[in-house]
């Protein structure tokens, strides 16, 4: 694994738009074109089962959480429960999900899963493949496309299909990319119609969710964090027919709760690091940790302890909702540095399978919203 300088592509910004990858140079620069990660098939093996695993070790926990009823630790409301357990017991497929893994070339942690409402999809799939093609370079840990593909057949029903796909009318362009990537491969899939539309025009009528015109919604992906959505219409959606992408019982999943429930469950497991919920921790932990609140995103709100001094972090922000959820506190382990710059494998999960990787890198101990996207393949 190292991080090396390639020549440019003359015309990457027009490349990268004709695929519909609108935020390349956002904040003056994101795709970071000219540089790449090189791994061995050795390497890329040992990602790809190490996520098959974290995977299985997370459906197993979901399925013992809902078999036993004991849902301590999430701080979620009956209602919200109840919308989870009963999708799962449902059966109610997911699509995607990513998990943030520290990989210096030898160890593979797990940092968290973004389970729910995960981005940096295009780059991660369509993107970084173009890229590799057009500079003729050997191969690539990314099958994103195709198994998207594959993973929206399990949501079409019946003879007619339909499907919207939504985000807040307030979402930054990088989630909008995203919807719109996710719409085009579901109508590769088969959907015969897609369309999107701003959370906030969906409505109800006689139990269905119905969009701005008043259309029932058959099935709705939402890139709007679900404890969001629940807050706002538990009692609708524990009614609507109307099918959820992803499905509620992700919920279980998406939140930092889920660190501390694995370490019990599988206490020294290679992959994981050991972690707390902060209420149970005592006060005593030797060494240095990262506190982080059950429910956040963008690397907000997490502060490095050590020996019982307290350090928030630059390169995330604070806002004060997240506190309302609680904390964790997790074994901190250190990012491999290149070039000044600390990068983050994301993995992704798509239709249950491993499916590639997109790298984040960032000049700032976590990485945040701003953090840059270089691509990788490997011999």
């Amino acid at each position: 694994m190292e991080r090396i300088s390639l020549p440019k592509r003359d015309n990457w910004q027009a490349r990268c738009e004709e695929d519909g990858f609108s935020i390349h140079s956002i904040d003056g620069l994101y795709w970071n074109e000219g540089y790449a990660f090189r791994f061995s098939e050795t390497e890329i093996d040992a990602l790809e089962n190490a996520t098959a695993e974290l995977h299985a070790m997370c459906l197993e926990m979901v399925s013992e959480v809902v078999r036993r009823g004991d849902y301590q630790g999430y701080g979620l409301g009956e209602e919200v429960i109840a919308l989870a357990e009963a999708s799962w017991l449902e059966h109610q497929p997911s699509l995607y999900g990513r998990f943030d893994l520290a990989y210096d070339g030898k160890t593979i942690k797990l940092l968290e899963y973004n389970a729910d409402t995960p981005t940096g999809l295009l780059e991660a799939s369509v993107i970084q493949w173009r890229w590799l093609t057009d500079l003729g370079l050997p191969d690539q840990f990314n099958s994103i496309h195709e198994k998207l593909i594959e993973g929206w057949g399990r949501f079409r029903t019946g003879q007619a299909s339909r499907l919207h796909l939504a985000a807040s009318a307030c979402a930054g362009a990088e989630d909008w990319d995203t919807l719109h990537y996710l719409l085009d491969t579901a109508l590769q899939a088969g959907f015969d119609q897609a369309s999107s539309l701003n959370i906030e025009e969906i409505g109800e009528r006689e139990g269905w969710l119905v969009d701005s015109k008043g259309e029932p919604i058959q099935t709705l992906f939402k890139l709007y964090p679900f404890e969001w959505l629940a807050n706002e219409c538990c009692e609708v959606l524990a009614k609507t027919p109307s099918r959820l992408v992803e499905p509620a019982w992700k919920l279980l999943l998406s939140t930092k709760a889920i660190l501390p429930m694995l370490w019990s469950r599988h206490p020294g497991h290679p992959l994981l690091l050991e972690a707390y919920f902060a209420n149970q921790a005592g006060a005593a932990l030797s060494g240095e940790w990262a506190k982080k609140p059950l429910l956040s995103r963008e690397g907000a709100n997490i502060t490095r302890l050590s020996d019982g001094r307290s350090q928030s972090l630059s390169g995330s922000h604070h806002l004060d909702l997240y506190d309302q959820s609680g904390y964790v506190l997790q074994r901190w382990m250190n990012l491999p540095v290149f070039d000044g710059l600390h990068a983050c494998i994301g993995s992704w999960v798509v239709n249950d399978l491993p499916a590639g990787i997109g790298i984040r890198e960032e000049r700032s101990l976590v990485t945040g919203n701003g953090a840059l996207f270089i691509p990788h393949f490997f011999e």
